[in-house]
């Protein structure tokens, strides 16, 4: 059954027609940009943290640490020699490290360096480096938290989907793997058409499966849409596919189980993404006690029928 307009992807209809590039990129973000989205009320630094990868959540914060410290050690520089009498034999170079390692202190509320503050402006600014320092350690702490409580999702899909030989007929087939040791429960899936009719119009149409959910997902799944008789892909060859401008959409939603928490990935394949007339390769291996290994290496392994 085609989509409805009040049931399309939540892109609006301009949007859906007047897009000629997929839908969604491989990572599963929309591939639809909005302007402004630093302005005030859009931009969520929140969110932005909570999505940045780790390596870059690192450097953010370490850059974070070394500006604040670097800020201070500034304003401590430019009370003068006399804000700090400890320091008044040493040269401008020598004295802006120990005053940035001072800085390190405080703001840390270690409190071990040997320095203290002789001037009224030099006062303020420990007053307000260690209230700084009090609400950065917090908020920080309250980050990682936040990140490490929030699941990340790693279910690998195939770099292609496939149209093979499926029973007595052939069948769209994507495979997918959790791709981390956490136990997923309830994964359910969707497989959603995109293509241009003979009106170039792009219309959508949810594609029946062999099985939409899994109980437990311990090793691969392989996501079926049978091509019968009923399938809108009955018949379309390799050129079909391109010639309407194909697109699957692939979602899926899942329960991890170790904190009871719905998780959600999606990707798309393009109608060059989809290889017609092969099959994906077994990745199942047995030890010789009779164990099932599943090898995520060999994931998007297909051969030609």
């Amino acid at each position: 059954m085609e989509i409805k307009k009040t049931q399309d992807l939540g892109l609006g209809d301009k949007v859906v027609q007047q897009n000629r590039t997929r839908f969604l990129n491989r990572d599963g973000s929309f591939n639809v940009h909005r302007k402004g989205s630093f302005e005030r009320g859009n931009f969520s630094p929140y969110h932005a943290i909570l999505n940045m990868t780790w390596p870059r959540f690192l450097i953010s914060v370490l850059g974070y640490y070394l500006s604040i410290n670097l800020f201070f050690t500034f304003w401590y520089y430019i009370t003068g020699s006399a804000a700090f009498p400890e320091l008044s034999a040493l040269s401008a170079g020598q004295r802006f490290g120990q005053l940035f390692f001072y800085s390190i202190q405080v703001i840390t509320t270690l409190g071990s360096s040997p320095l203290h503050p002789a001037s009224t402006m030099s006062h303020v600014g420990l007053a307000i480096e260690a209230l700084v320092g009090l609400f950065g350690f917090a908020v920080g702490a309250s980050l990682m938290f936040a990140r490490f409580s929030n699941p990340s999702v790693k279910i690998l899909f195939s770099k292609k989907a496939v149209i093979a030989p499926y029973e007595n007929m052939t069948g769209l087939m994507v495979r997918i793997i959790n791709g981390r040791s956490n136990e997923l429960i309830e994964v359910k899936a969707t497989v959603t058409l995109a293509m241009q009719n003979k009106e170039g119009r792009r219309t959508f149409q949810q594609l029946p499966l062999e099985r939409d959910m899994v109980l437990v997902f311990p090793l691969n799944w392989t996501i079926v849409h049978p091509i019968d008789k009923d399938s809108p892909l009955y018949g379309m060859t390799a050129k079909d596919l391109a010639d309407a401008h194909v697109e699957f959409l692939i979602g899926i939603t899942a329960i991890d189980q170790d904190l009871s928490k719905t998780i959600y990935t999606r990707t798309s394949y393009l109608y060059k993404e989809v290889m017609v007339g092969y099959k994906f390769t077994s990745i199942i291996e047995s030890t010789q006690d009779g164990t099932v290994v599943v090898d995520p290496k060999k994931i998007s392994n297909m051969e030609k029928v």
